[in-house]
């Protein structure tokens, strides 16, 4: 079969590789009709999570049903399913718990597994013709449709980008009402904006400096902020002052901030002054200046615990310095961490069948799977409007 193995630093290639094959009772094996590239699967393709020459990569894959282990009972050949990115066994303490991304059972002596990323077992990537699905009854959910229907683009969305957004507006606390600020607006940003929207939020406010992006969030309804026209705190601050000019009582002035915030750049950040480079320190130092007293952050960007991109010191190894003293006096919460996919994906398809969420609007390219090493080189340089690439094997 042909499938996307990464060959070195920003060097990816099609390849035949081996077929997947049923490797246990409980395991099924699927045909990929569409698999998207990720954020962070840019990570790996510029060698910022290690050398992992010969890996196949990608985890987000929707597709039909070829064959099925023995013990397999709730799946059948035919059906047209999304398995999400963490794979998971369904009966540890995390997935009954529903944690289903820190599974004590699929990768033995960590918590968490996932499909094609490295330290997060061995387990093949989803850019390819044929997935191993392991323990399907838990990680196969049922689709609605056909192949190449109006939800395609969609359903794929449930593999990652669409429960990870929501995940963050979870971790957000997002409420009716709500203003939210948003840094980032590629695929996780958007779809956080609309999971935002989901839960009912007034304003929402996304952060970014790449112009597609920026129209991308302005088409959705967001309050779109360029952080390298003026400081986006101050920026933010300046519209909810305008809305809020002659509601608030004497001595509310230090309520002037947003309700609930979001880091979808993670480690990555580039830097307000020169956006050529990065910043991984900027965002949470705006965040906790924004949010006002009492409000919560959401940390839903990735940070590695080794950033091989680095030389020695303390950001290669994930320290980073915090304002907990501005955290601790607003008295801000703060969640982070992998989302739960299985926790939030079957609720979220339903949304989409129901026509109450069309995740596939943050979708900018489809291609062919040969096409990857093209695509991952314009969407690791915000190049040509590409903001999310679905590859059809």
């Amino acid at each position: 079969m042909r499938g996307v193995v990464v060959r070195g630093a920003r060097e990816v290639a099609v390849e035949d590789v081996a077929d997947a094959e049923i490797e246990a009772a409980t395991d099924v094996l699927l045909r990929v009709t569409s698999t998207a590239i990720c954020g962070t699967d840019l990570h790996i393709y510029e060698g910022r999570m290690g050398d992992v020459n010969g890996m196949l990569i990608g985890h987000e894959p929707v597709g039909v049903v070829e064959d099925v282990g023995s013990n397999v009972i709730g799946v059948r050949r035919g059906d047209r399913v999304v398995v999400p990115t963490h794979i998971c066994c369904g009966f540890c303490a995390e997935c009954v718990a529903g944690r289903s991304a820190l599974c004590l059972t699929t990768h033995p002596g960590a918590a968490g597994a996932a499909y094609g990323y490295p330290g997060m077992g061995d387990y093949r990537g989803c850019q390819t013709e044929l997935v191993r699905i392991p323990f399907a009854d838990t990680n196969c959910l049922k689709l609605p449709g056909e192949p190449g229907d109006q939800h395609e683009h969609d359903f794929v969305m449930l593999a990652d980008a669409f429960p990870t957004g929501f995940h963050a507006t979870e971790l957000a606390r997002v409420g009716a009402g709500d203003s939210v600020a948003i840094f980032g607006a590629g695929a996780i940003g958007l779809l956080a904006g609309l999971s935002a929207r989901l839960h009912g939020a007034g304003d929402v406010y996304v952060v970014d400096h790449v112009p597609a992006r920026l129209d991308q969030a302005g088409a959705m309804g967001f309050e779109p902020i360029d952080f390298t026209a003026a400081d986006p705190v101050e920026q933010i601050r300046d519209r909810l002052r305008g809305q809020r000019s002659g509601s608030a009582y004497r001595g509310e002035e230090a309520d002037f901030g947003i309700a609930c915030g979001i880091d979808a750049i993670g480690f990555q950040a580039r830097s307000r002054v020169d956006p050529d480079l990065e910043d991984r320190h900027w965002v949470i130092r705006a965040l906790a200046d924004l949010v006002k007293p009492g409000g919560s952050i959401a940390i839903i960007g990735v940070f590695l615990d080794r950033d091989h991109g680095l030389p020695e010191g303390p950001d290669a190894h994930g320290i980073i310095p915090v304002p907990w003293g501005t955290l601790f006096k607003k008295g801000i919460s703060i969640g982070l961490g992998r989302d739960h996919d299985l926790r939030y994906n079957r609720h979220l398809r339903d949304l989409i069948v129901a026509g109450r969420a069309t995740p596939s609007v943050v979708v900018t390219h489809r291609l062919d799977l040969e096409q990857a090493a093209d695509a991952f080189r314009r969407f690791d340089a915000r190049s040509d409007g590409y903001v999310k690439v679905v590859l059809a094997p």
